[in-house]
């Protein structure tokens, strides 16, 4: 196991963050308090620590807009993330884009796209820049499965490819797209068996196995880093919660979610740490206590942020003449 006992609490420290930092949403948005978009992230925690902490800080990442997650565990601030999904000046933008291309490049979040696979050509860009730079840096780029059936995907992974582009392409595969199985609209089982058509290496790994994802995650960056070109992570995980608030999931067979919730992987991954003997359930209890602070203090600070003013709708705006 190359991950070491400081790195695991520092995923499980993100994971139970941001696990009740979408509880805390949850609540605000059924009692009325906030009216914002939201995708959840739940069930998908541990997948987003791993992918933020293993990367580099002066790393690029490309995201979606479901992997918040993966941008905080990357160093995007939490407090400006929820002023921007609340549409306030704080924000990462200013309150003008909104959760789903909120970005931060102080962290290293260059890109968020609320176009399913929008971001995979753009992140192909980004790898392209480093070359031409002449630099170390690596980009990642998350996606979830449904991207993997747009164009974009198939032109993106075709130039990393020809290019040999210092590039992590991770899919974050919940098997249900938005409202559709991954197995009603694919004829393969598996998104990563579609990287060999490009001559990309690909893998499948469980997203809840912290230790084996972050193998795979660190072997794809140095891959990328030392020249070797791009590498293809499907990362299996699963959607706890609907595509957007109003989603019933009724296209999702009875008591399958209800098993999921069981095995929820967040508190599954505590009692690990706990078992293997990589921290003490004071630990973890303190860890869970300061994530709860921080969920708190993010919303605070959101909640108690302005709106943008009405002269804010003509500054950074721009007009070719």
């Amino acid at each position: 196991m190359n991950i070491t006992t400081e790195q695991l609490r520092e995923v499980y420290a993100i994971s139970t963050f941001a696990k009740q930092l979408d509880e805390r949403v949850q609540q605000l948005l059924k009692a009325g308090t906030i009216n914002t978009t939201w995708f959840s992230w739940r069930g998908s925690e541990l997948l987003g620590a791993v992918v933020g902490k293993s990367m580099r800080p002066d790393d690029y990442m490309v995201a979606y807009y479901r992997d918040g997650m993966s941008q905080m565990a990357k160093g995007f601030p939490p407090k400006k993330l929820f002023a921007e999904a609340l549409g306030k000046v704080t924000g990462s933008q200013r309150g003008k884009s909104g959760w789903v291309h909120s970005v931060d490049p102080d962290s290293g979040v260059v890109m968020n796209s609320g176009v399913v696979g929008g971001q995979l050509p753009i992140a192909a860009g980004w790898a392209l820049s480093s070359v031409l730079r002449g630099d170390d840096k690596v980009t990642v780029c998350n996606f979830g499965d449904g991207a993997a059936n747009e164009g974009a995907f198939h032109e993106a992974l075709t130039l990393s490819s020809l290019w040999r582009l210092p590039i992590v392409y991770v899919c974050h595969n919940n098997l249900y797209a938005e409202h559709t199985a991954f197995s009603k609209t694919s004829p393969v089982e598996h998104v990563a068996d579609r990287a060999s058509a490009y001559s990309i290496p690909s893998t499948v790994v469980d997203g809840d196995d912290v230790p084996a994802l972050w193998d795979e995650m660190t072997a794809a960056i140095d891959r990328a880093r030392s020249g070797g070109g791009p590498t293809l992570v499907e990362a299996m995980t699963y959607r706890l919660r609907g595509h957007t608030r109003y989603d019933t999931m009724g296209y999702i067979a009875s008591g399958e979610v209800a098993s999921k919730v069981e095995t929820d992987p967040v508190p599954r991954f505590r009692a690990w740490l706990v078992t293997q003997g990589h921290a003490t359930e004071e630990d973890l209890k303190e860890l869970d206590e300061q994530g709860l602070k921080n969920v708190e203090d993010a919303w605070e600070f959101a909640n108690n942020s302005a709106y943008p003013s009405p002269e804010d709708l003509y500054s950074d705006v721009f007009a070719l003449k």
